[in-house]
């Protein structure tokens, strides 16, 4: 066989700066959006904070340069002062809210100085974190999800990921990024350093005879005394099932303008969304810089240094516009598909809306979408509600019709809200009565549903005599 040297042409998409940027914008919900602006700020010596309304930028700009002598010390330090003043002015503006969950790993993500690729895989996980802290999501699917936008070079593999994973398992609150309960209480034992090694078979094996308090039947299996288990018990029951609802919870109660990143108004009979860029800081080039590239007193070095601030201020301009047009346009296309549900703030009503819908009807892909949809919240007539709740996969009917899962679920509730509490209705007679309206359920997915309802199993709602 002879070895040959070829050569061979290929296409590959490789991401700009200026691209990475405007997708990472993007996906930030708006209290992050803040913080990165406002990092922005302090980075960048030619942007200034004119107060808390609508980003903009002078982009008309057309300058006329000369080259003189400049003391570029001197002016440097002159200036930054006033510029120190500005920004720290602008941070006493911000008002405190208490983080989301995403928010809160971000920040501690950001500590580690992670280069650009495995930052864009811990953003990505923590994005797709459940409101309990679950990452519902395989290693396959996350590595796949991530590799459709970036070049064949720069493809991310199941070790990145996992490495990564392990690493937002480290963070707080405990347990965070687990696949599992299992997994979650395994977190959350080994992060304190408890050596029991009783808890570690319990949680892995006898969980639900843990539920039932079936302390004898642990004690036998594991070949171990009674106060042991009980010990192990104690030990268990201390560790939290759900690290992320502390935030939703508080995120529930605390979620206020500042934080809402589109308003649905009903204006003459007609939906109309606005997003919500009042609370973002308005950006505008320093005049001073402007001013010095159109004097005599800047030389060749000066000047290409300014030229290059002022391109990169204008770059971040373009983001923050580009971000707020295509949220406007998803949240147009999803306001139009659900708006029976907007009418009547009827969950029944929901139709089946996935990602791939959107993403067809306004001409992006897959991911782009999920990163507008992702920790956003719109603010409608009836109440403020996460964006990614009008999205709900179709499920088909005997009849071949489709009904979507959020209205499945509002099924499930009522049909538990009107059980006789003697005898409340287990998770497979729920399926057995939708499966007679035509609705093909398993008895697993009434559970799930269940669960995210955070209502109580069958035996613990029942009422005693």
């Amino acid at each position: 066989m002879q070895i040959r040297q070829t050569q061979k042409l290929t296409q590959t998409l490789s991401l700009t700066p200026q691209m990475k940027q405007s997708l990472h914008i993007l996906q930030l919900p708006l209290l992050e959006l803040k913080d990165y602006l406002e990092s922005q700020l302090e980075e960048n010596l030619v942007l200034e904070c004119e107060g808390l309304k609508e980003a903009s930028l002078p982009l008309e700009e057309n300058i006329e340069e000369h080259v003189h002598p400049f003391d570029w010390h001197d002016f440097s330090l002159r200036e930054s002062r006033t510029e120190a003043q500005r920004k720290n002015d602008y941070r006493q503006t911000l008002i405190a809210n208490p983080p989301s969950l995403q928010e809160y790993l971000l920040k501690q993500i950001r500590i580690l100085a992670l280069d650009e690729k495995d930052y864009a895989i811990a953003e990505f996980i923590i994005g797709n974190l459940d409101n309990n802290g679950y990452l519902n999501m395989s290693l396959p699917e996350v590595v796949s999800q991530l590799n459709k936008d970036i070049a064949e070079q720069e493809k991310i593999t199941k070790n990145d990921a996992d490495k990564i994973l392990q690493l937002i398992h480290a963070l707080e609150p405990a347990g965070v990024g687990a696949r599992s309960l299992k997994e979650c209480l395994h977190i959350q034992l080994k992060g304190s350093n408890n050596k029991n090694p009783l808890a570690y078979k319990i949680i892995e094996s006898y969980l639900p005879d843990l539920a039932k308090n079936r302390i004898k039947y642990i004690a036998k299996k594991l070949k171990a005394k009674a106060e042991d288990v009980l010990k192990a018990k104690r030990e268990i029951s201390a560790l939290e099932p759900k690290p992320g609802r502390a935030f939703s919870s508080l995120t529930a109660q605390t979620i206020g303008s500042s934080s809402i990143d589109i308003v649905l108004e009903k204006v003459n009979g007609s939906y109309q969304v606005f997003v919500n860029t009042r609370t973002i800081p308005k950006l505008k080039i320093s005049r001073h810089y402007l001013n010095l590239l159109k004097s005599n007193t800047i030389n060749p070095e000066a000047k290409k240094y300014i030229k290059a601030k002022i391109k990169a201020a204008l770059g971040l301009a373009k983001a923050v516009e580009q971000r707020s047009e295509t949220i406007r346009k998803i949240a147009e296309v999803i306001v139009t598909m659900q708006k029976e549900f907007l009418e009547h703030d009827d969950p029944q009503l929901l139709k089946p809306l996935t990602l791939k819908n959107i993403a067809k009807l306004v001409d992006r892909n897959e991911s782009t979408v999920s990163r507008v949809v992702n920790n956003k919240y719109i603010d409608t007539p009836h109440g403020v509600y996460k964006l990614d709740f009008f999205f709900t996969n179709a499920i088909k009917t005997n009849t071949g019709q489709s009904i979507s899962g959020q209205s499945i679920k509002h099924k499930v509730l009522n049909l538990i809200e009107e059980e006789n509490i003697k005898k409340p209705l287990k998770d497979g007679q729920v399926a057995s009565i939708l499966k007679k309206e035509g609705i093909p359920i398993a008895r697993r997915t009434v559970a799930k549903y269940r669960d995210e309802l955070k209502i109580l199993a069958w035996h613990l709602r029942k009422k005693k005599k």
